[in-house]
């Protein structure tokens, strides 16, 4: 007789056992993560103002620090950065706000049209672009998206009759592209999806009433963030639930070099965001552009989002520009695709001037993130945390990631396989 179970038996039960529990504690993970998400969802008004205070706390902590090297008391210098700050972004809200506001009341009022518009000159390029390529090439684009097959010889063969031609697989979706059809039906999609996003990104339990009262929250947590900021940076780990021991060291250390990637990526991104918005914003009011301003100004604020941000401003120029057709500096007789040129110009222009002058020096390399990586970790983080806040905090959540993989991952491999050679 032989064992029961055999080694082969034991070997496929303890199998199926680790990919059960493996499959369980996924299940849960995802569980926890989308648990989370809601939870974070709902509380959105709380923690946003706290947020939105501890970047600022970033980026007036250098200020506060250099007029205390000049024999000034924390309290003082905090007061005069705050009362400073203060001003500035009054002025700002009572300067810039009601432009805004006027401005965005216009764009919503003229965007129908300014689809349809955008649509029918889509639609007449591809009708003309057809025209040409049936005339020199005989492919007509917008019915087959295949060249005209010559008649065939006569036969004696019989053959299945077959009086239609078919269209190409995917042709009636290519044609919906080049007709402008699908422009048309996706475009006014596509902005309530912006707008919901953006919108998200305030919502909560209190929707857009918790959203204001959150302005109002915000100074509050700042000035306590930079006048306890020393108190903070000394005795935060202390607050850490875990007795004295070598692991919350470790802990402490690992939440250190986070905050590191954290204060990089804020006081950097932000600056580096509000420059190319201003910057956007006078080359498109140069040119001619309507609502230029409220675009450079939309710029500010989703330049906090890598890459996704610009495109989303962006494409909103160009569709102005191809509707509006021409400005002062751009005469309307010029071909339709003259102005959105000169408008990506203006886009492709600051970048330039970003990639080598602004963001090395501001930014540098210290979050260390490819491009792709940072792309990827936009729509991820965007789908895990849901709305704004969630793209917003891609990039330090991607370095917080990479943190823990370099610590306790790739570096123990690598010592691993040190160890094993020596």
């Amino acid at each position: 007789m032989h064992n029961i179970p055999s080694v082969f038996q034991k070997r496929m039960i303890w199998t199926a056992v680790t990919a059960l529990s493996i499959a369980s504690l996924g299940t849960l993970l995802v569980g926890l993560i989308y648990l989370g998400t809601q939870v974070l969802s709902f509380l959105q008004p709380l923690l946003v103002p706290f947020a939105v205070a501890g970047v600022l706390a970033y980026l007036l902590e250098p200020l506060v620090l250099r007029l205390m090297k000049w024999n000034m008391t924390r309290h003082r210098a905090v007061f005069m950065v705050f009362s400073v700050a203060t001003v500035i972004f009054s002025g700002a809200l009572l300067v810039v706000v009601p432009v805004a506001i006027k401005q965005g009341i216009q764009f919503g009022q003229v965007l129908p049209n300014y689809t349809k518009v955008a649509g029918q000159k889509v639609s007449d390029w591809a009708t003309s672009l057809n025209e040409t390529l049936r005339k020199e090439y005989g492919i007509d684009i917008l019915k087959t998206g295949v060249a005209k097959a010559p008649p065939p010889a006569p036969s004696l063969t019989p053959k299945v009759s077959n009086d239609e031609t078919k269209p190409a697989p995917g042709s009636d979706d290519l044609q919906k592209v080049i007709s402008g059809e699908w422009l048309e039906k996706e475009l006014p999609a596509l902005v309530n999806h912006v707008w919901q996003f953006i919108k998200s990104g305030l919502g909560g339990f209190l929707g857009m009433f918790g959203f204001l009262i959150s302005l109002v929250i915000v100074p509050l947590y700042l000035y306590y963030f930079l006048t306890e900021a020393p108190k903070i940076s000394e005795s935060w780990q202390d607050y850490v639930p875990l007795r004295a021991s070598q692991f919350k060291d470790e802990v402490v250390g690992t939440l250190t070099e986070i905050n590191r990637y954290l204060i990089a990526f804020f006081r950097g991104q932000l600056v580096v965001s509000m420059i190319n918005g201003l910057a956007t914003a006078a080359g498109l009011s140069v040119l001619g552009l309507n609502f230029g301003w409220l675009i450079g100004l939309g710029l500010c604020f989703l330049g906090m989002i890598p890459y996704l941000g610009l495109a989303l401003c962006w494409i909103t120029a160009v569709i102005i520009a191809s509707v509006q057709g021409g400005s002062w500096l751009i005469a309307a007789t010029h071909p339709w695709w003259v102005f959105p040129l000169a408008v990506t110009g203006v886009f492709s222009l600051v970048q330039q001037i970003d990639s080598f002058f602004i963001s090395p020096r501001v930014v540098g390399e210290r979050v260390g993130l490819h491009p792709m990586t940072v792309i990827a970790s936009v729509f991820a983080w965007s789908l895990i945390l849901g709305g704004l806040l969630g793209a917003i905090l891609a990039v330090p959540m991607t370095a917080a990631v990479k943190v823990l993989f370099q610590r306790y991952v790739w570096k123990r491999a690598m010592a691993e396989d040190l160890d094993a050679e020596t």
